[in-house]
This record gives C-alpha cells, sequence and structure tokens, in this order.
C-alpha cells in the first residue's frame, strides 16, 4: 500500500468501458445517473457485528475492476486474474524494471477475457510493456486480428486500434503474442474512441493507498475513476465507509445494480475538501442478489474511499460447547441430499435422521462435495484439502506425501482412530498416511456386508476405548445407497410396486448401469421406478442403520460427550444428465451432498445453515469440536462459527474438482467447466435439477464466477479458507501472501 500526495488528474470522457447507457446493460454496474432510483433517506443503523463475518473491500482490492477512460487490467497486480481462466496459466511472477513492476509472461501467448457493455464502434487497446527492438506485439479480438505493433527497448505504452463492430458487447476474448518468451507486462487499457496524441499518466498497480485527510491517515481507495466489483449481498447488511475529496470538490456516487434491473443509488453528494465523511449505508432492498458495487467520481475531481467494508447487523450466537470427548462421522456412500426430508420433500423414509435432525441437529442446506467421485471426494473429506493438494484428481491417483490425514493428527494427540467400511476403492490408498488404530472392511473379513454389521462393529470400537479410557474418532463408510442396490424385505416394497423385472434383478450393479447407458438395456417407466425404488429402499435401510448406531452411543453413555456428523461423499444421478451412477460431470445430481451435525451442548433445536461449505471444511470442524488447534496444512475452515451465529453468514464460493474438470457453487449459482474447456452456469434455484444453461442469458454471473476461477486456476493448491478468505470474500492474508 502506497503513501502519496494527491493531484490525481484524470481525463473525463463520455464513455467509461462499463459505465455506458445501455438498456439492459449485460455486465457490471450502469452509470447511477441512468434510469436509477433517487436517493432515499438512509434508516438508522442496527448495531453492526464488527468482530463478524464481513466483506473487507480493501482487501478484496483484487476483485474490483478498474477504470480510467476505460477498464483497466492491471497485470501487474492480482486483480489480472479475473480475466484469465486459461487450465494452465502462461503467466509467472511480477518483477520490477526500473521505477515499474510488471509481470512477465512465461510463453508467447496468452488468453484473456473481459467484459465490455459501452460503446461498439472504433476503440483502442493501449498495452503497457517493457519490449525489445525489433519485436512485435500482435493481439487477436473475438478472433479478428488487429494490426500488429512493433516494439521498441525499454517500457512502452503500445495503442493498438480496434476497428468498428470488433468489441462486443458482453464478454470478449483478446490473444496477446508475442516473439519471445520473457515479455514483462505492466497493463492494459480497453477504451472507446481513439488513442490521445500525447502520452498520459500509466495506471497505478494497485488501488489502495495511505491517504492523509485533515491530518487523519486511512486505508483508501484512489487513483480511478470508477470501481466495479460483483459480489452477492449478505442478508442484514451494510455498507460502510468514509469518503473525501482531497484537493477540490467532487461528485461522489455509490450505486449497485441487482443483475437485470436498474442501479439502485446508495450515496450521491458532492464533498468539498478537508475532511472525512462516515457513511452507513443500508443493503437492505439487495439482500441476497448478485450485484454490481460500483464507487464513481461523476465530475473531474478526485475521490478517496477509506475503509469500505460490508458489516452485518449483529446477531445472537449461542454460547461455544465445551469439546467433546469424542466424535463418530457416518459417511453414506451415494447418499444424494434430496433423498431425505430435511433436504427435500421427499418420499423416502427417513424418520430417523429427520427426527434427530429436527430436534437439535445442525443442517448445512448447500454441501459440495469436493468430486463427484469416492476417491477424491474421501481424500479431501479426511485430509481437509483439494484433489489437486492431496493429489487424487481421478480414480487411479496416489495420495501426496505430507497430506495431513485426520486420523493422524488426531493419533498424536493420543485419540483413538478407527475406520469401518467397504469402500477400499477409495479408502484403500489413504491407509498408510491415516495411521488408524484400527482399520476394518467387514465384508473382505468375511464378517457380512450391509451397515447392520458396520454399526455393530463400530460399536465395538467404542466399547474398547471406553474401557480404555481413550477418546476416539469413528471414520465409517455405510455402503448403502452406493450399487448394488439391495432389496430390503419389508423396505423396497414401500417404493417399487409390482412384479420385480428380472432384467433389473433385486441388487442392479455397476454393470447393469452400464448397459443402462450404453442402451443394451431398454428402459421402460416400471424399469426405471424399480430402480430409483431399489435405491430408495437403500436410503431407508440406511436410517434404520443410524438410528441403531445413535441409540447404541446413548446406551453407552456417550450422548453427551460424543458428537455424529451424518455425510455423503458424493450423489448419485439417475438420468437427469445423460447418465447413472457417478463421476461422469459436477451436476446437483452428484455433488449435492447432505452435511448434518449433532453437536453436545450446542442446541436443543434444529438449526439450518445456507451458506455454502465444502467436503474441506469437515476436518478442520472436526478439530475444532474435539478441541484442538487447526492444521495450518488444511485448506477449509471449521463450520461451528456458522451453528454458532444466530443469524445470515457472509456469501461463499467454493470450489470442486474431477480431474481437468472443476465447478464453482455460489449461493444461487453453479458454473461448471469440463475437460474441454467448455463452460456452463446454472440458476439452482429458478432451476434446481440445472437443465437450462443461462451463460448467454446472465452475463453478470458468469463474469462473477469467471472472476472467482481466475483466483481458483491460480492459487488452489496453496489456497487456506482460514486465513485467506474465500474465492469471492479475500483477506488482507491473502493480499499478503500473493502481492497484492
Amino acid at each position: 500500500m502506497s503513501r502519496v500526495s494527491f493531484g490525481l488528474a484524470a481525463p473525463v470522457v463520455a464513455c467509461l468501458g462499463l459505465a455506458c447507457q445501455r438498456a439492459p446493460l449485460p455486465a457490471h454496474a450502469a452509470s447511477p445517473s441512468s434510469a436509477a432510483s433517487p436517493k432515499t433517506a438512509q434508516p438508522a443503523a442496527p448495531r453492526l457485528d464488527e468482530s463478524g463475518p464481513r466483506v473487507d473491500l480493501l482487501a478484496n482490492r483484487a476483485m474490483w475492476h478498474l477504470f480510467q477512460r476505460g477498464l483497466v487490467i492491471p497485470l501487474g497486480s492480482e486483480g489480472f486474474r479475473k480475466y484469465t481462466q486459461e487450465y494452465t496459466s502462461p503467466w509467472r511472477g511480477v518483477s520490477k524494471l526500473q521505477d515499474r513492476a510488471g509481470r512477465v509472461l512465461g510463453s508467447t501467448t496468452s488468453s484473456l477475457r473481459f467484459p465490455w457493455d459501452g460503446e461498439i464502434g472504433a476503440a483502442t487497446i493501449v498495452v503497457r510493456m517493457s519490449g525489445d527492438a525489433g519485436q512485435r506485439l500482435s493481439l487477436r479480438l473475438n478472433g479478428r486480428p488487429l494490426k500488429p505493433a512493433a516494439l521498441t527497448s525499454g517500457w512502452q505504452a503500445v495503442a493498438v486500434n480496434v476497428p468498428a463492430g470488433v468489441l462486443r458487447v458482453g464478454e470478449n476474448d483478446l490473444i496477446i503474442a508475442v516473439a519471445r518468451k520473457g515479455a514483462l507486462f505492466h497493463s492494459l487499457e480497453v477504451f472507446a474512441g481513439p488513442a490521445p496524441e500525447a502520452g498520459d499518466a500509466w495506471p497505478a498497480s494497485s488501488p489502495v493507498i495511505a491517504a492523509s485527510v485533515a491530518g487523519q491517515e486511512k486505508a483508501a481507495l484512489a487513483g480511478f475513476r470508477r470501481y466495479a466489483m460483483l459480489l452477492e449481498v449478505p442478508r442484514q447488511s451494510f455498507l460502510v465507509l468514509e469518503t473525501a475529496a482531497p484537493q477540490a470538490a467532487a461528485h461522489l456516487r455509490v450505486s449497485a445494480r441487482p443483475e437485470g434491473q436498474p442501479a439502485q443509488i446508495l450515496l450521491d453528494e458532492t464533498q468539498t475538501p478537508g475532511r472525512w465523511q462516515p457513511h452507513t449505508l443500508s443493503l437492505a432492498a439487495l439482500a441476497g442478489k448478485l450485484v454490481a458495487l460500483e464507487l464513481a467520481v461523476v465530475d473531474g475531481g478526485d475521490g478517496l474511499w477509506a475503509s469500505p467494508r460490508i458489516l452485518l447487523a449483529a446477531a445472537p450466537s449461542l454460547a461455544r460447547p465445551k469439546p467433546v470427548r469424542n466424535l463418530v462421522l457416518l459417511i453414506g456412500d451415494a447418499l444424494r441430499a434430496d433423498s431425505l426430508a430435511l433436504y427435500h420433500q421427499s418420499k423416502v423414509l427417513t424418520p430417523r435422521i429427520t427426527e434427530a435432525g429436527r430436534k437439535n441437529g445442525v443442517v448445512f442446506l448447500n454441501t459440495e462435495a469436493a468430486s463427484p467421485s469416492s476417491p477424491p471426494s474421501h481424500a479431501s473429506i479426511q485430509s481437509g484439502t483439494l484433489p489437486r493438494v492431496n493429489g487424487i484428481l481421478g480414480d487411479k491417483a496416489k495420495l501426496n506425501p505430507g497430506t495431513p490425514m485426520i486420523s493422524a493428527v488426531l493419533g498424536e494427540e493420543r485419540i483413538a482412530t478407527g475406520y469401518y467400511g467397504d469402500n477400499s476403492f477409495a479408502m484403500g490408498r489413504l491407509k498408510t498416511a491415516s495411521k488408524w488404530t484400527a482399520y476394518h472392511q467387514p465384508s473382505q473379513e468375511g464378517k457380512g456386508g450391509g451397515c447392520p454389521t458396520l454399526v455393530k462393529m463400530m460399536l465395538g470400537f467404542a466399547d474398547e476405548q471406553i474401557k480404555a479410557g481413550r477418546r476416539f474418532f469413528l471414520s465409517s463408510i455405510a455402503f448403502e445407497p452406493h450399487t448394488p442396490y439391495i432389496y430390503h424385505q419389508g423396505i423396497t416394497e414401500h417404493y417399487v410396486k409390482g412384479e420385480f423385472d428380472p432384467a433389473i434383478g433385486k441388487s442392479p450393479d455397476g454393470v447393469i448401469l452400464t448397459a443402462i447407458v450404453k442402451g443394451k438395456l431398454p428402459m421402460t417407466p416400471a424399469r426405471w421406478q424399480q430402480l430409483r425404488g431399489l435405491y430408495d429402499g437403500e436410503v431407508e435401510y440406511l436410517d434404520q442403520c443410524f438410528g441403531t448406531l445413535v441409540d447404541g452411543l446413548a446406551a453407552r453413555g456417550l450422548r453427551d460427550n460424543t458428537a455424529v456428523i451424518l455425510l455423503a461423499d458424493h450423489g448419485e444421478g439417475f438420468f437427469e444428465h445423460g447418465s447413472l451412477g457417478h463421476a461422469y460431470g459436477h451436476w446437483f445430481e452428484v455433488t449435492q451432498v447432505p452435511l448434518v451435525m449433532w453437536v453436545p451442548g450446542l442446541t436443543d433445536k434444529e438449526i439450518t445453515v445456507d451458506t455454502t461449505v465444502s467436503h474441506v471444511d469437515l476436518a478442520p470442524t472436526i478439530l475444532d469440536l474435539l478441541g484442538l488447534p487447526p492444521e495450518p496444512r488444511m485448506q477449509g475452515e471449521s463450520l461451528v462459527p456458522m451453528a454458532l451465529r444466530q443469524g445470515p453468514w457472509t456469501p461463499r464460493v467454493v470450489p470442486a474438482e474431477y480431474g481437468r474438470s472443476y465447478s464453482l457453487r455460489a449461493a444461487n449459482l453453479r458454473y461448471i467447466v469440463d475437460y474441454s474447456g467448455k463452460e456452463t452456469l446454472f440458476d439452482t434455484v429458478d432451476d434446481p435439477i440445472e437443465k437450462t444453461d443461462v451463460k448467454n442469458q446472465r452475463p453478470m454471473a458468469l463474469r462473477y464466477l469467471r472472476d472467482c476461477a481466475g483466483f481458483y486456476l491460480a492459487h488452489r493448491t496453496r489456497w487456506h479458507t482460514a486465513t485467506w478468505g474465500t474465492l469471492n470474500n479475500q483477506t488482507e492474508e491473502f493480499v499478503k501472501a500473493t502481492g497484492g
């Protein structure tokens, strides 16, 4: 963060890129002067939660889209990540040459994507870079080659003309090409109209400075005409900031435009120099919406925006319970969230899970599997790390050395750890690193399959630890309702009517599912009913085993000192997207999973948490519940604070991976990039079964998740949510770790 004296004269133009007048605007905030709602008196702010969840808009400096004459892409700072979603980035670190910093292009080409809703007439792209005499810079915009430019030696600003009609409203694709690797790029600027005849000032690498007004120094946004950020507005939230005009009177405006709606003006006033002006602006009318938040200087003056942050209204908090002595994790293999009445109006009978959840469970309504397949998901559950970090990106990969397995961490604390389950395909590769006190696979040991045997062995392990006076952690995988979907007398009949078709049988396995997918086994409505009915019967059977487990723990006097967590590794598809089973994509049916916690002393009623959470949050949560410090190598964060706060949380965007494919889940959106790089975007509220790709109809949503994808792709191997924040809500620790 630099300290400057002010004299930030900046040109005023008729069209500031994304601020230009258009109806409707497909991305970012409209100019508030256009069809915007009038300024209204702000209601008195309630007590705000300064120590709780927040969106620090200075720490999120990389999330701002910056404007002078037009859009500035600061290649020398982390802000440029929003514009590159290349799976393997060719961009290297930041280097300093003379008095300027830039980012090294480690290849001869790179692809950038940027939004535009300004004029689509003739435009200019100014590339500020250090080159070598004799080199040429070539740009291709939306498939159209632009006239190459010859480079000279040293830092230079290269203006490239863009003919009318090449820039398009919405997303634009730009390819940069140079003759040799190692070119150093400072920034790009895209603006309407021709380049000025005389050179102009280069934009700052960072929009954050230390600004002094009336003897008071504050961290502030400065140096640009406009700042636009896409964000999901938390419920019960307020925008808090201080503004100043450093030298001359300035007309300052704060607006927020919900996607597809006119901008709402939050602040519109002319300020005179000499003092910091505090503001607390209610965001109540925008709660739960994706908006483009914009801070702008309307005239030719300068503006300062100090300590901008979004705070939540103060909310009551439950008392943190004392650490539990023991913890039991029960994972249902391939258990869909919508099979449970806690999540959906399901026809499946799950009385024990439902009753327990509604009595005193913490139900996380939006939990994303780390992967749609067992090996990566279980590795993430057990380690608190993303597949790319633990090494198990696919079904055949091995665990990376040094992965922080939860059982090994607990073992070092002299907590007995037991694994019981029959998913050796996933768990076998984790066995050595996990250092389990006891590791058992009932079926392979000839003790019988099915969750009743599993529960019996788990309770036996608990008996041994009680006798020895040891704390324990039990992790288990019930193979129900994974294939084969087994018929259960007196249960399956709840869902299957009529005779069983021999083509499906009473225990259809993966071979049957493959035959259906390949069209070798024609399906009729009756066969579909039988297949899904067998799956639903397995879910009810699992519910009975859950009841046996919690009854067994209670009978042993463990009700008041043992936490229980119910989870799934992934879901299961039934041709919602052309396939059966799992491991075929990132859609809701395979990545949206249940997560319910029962923690003694936490609550005597059901708590629902609608914040998006992930498998990688499980291991940190387990450590927290057991009263142990965080393991710094884990990438998730404890979910206990969300359960304790009896009010909203700030929105989170969480990733999932499978090989080269990945997805990002926001509160109401799912963004998927498949192996070929094809993008799809779904509205999970209006289209919960994710049938309609809305990326062309929801440009603001697409840009928001492209912004997040840029940070995910660049930093996924070292992202640490507990300190860095989330992809959409970064912290000062992220700024320090990445250089801002």
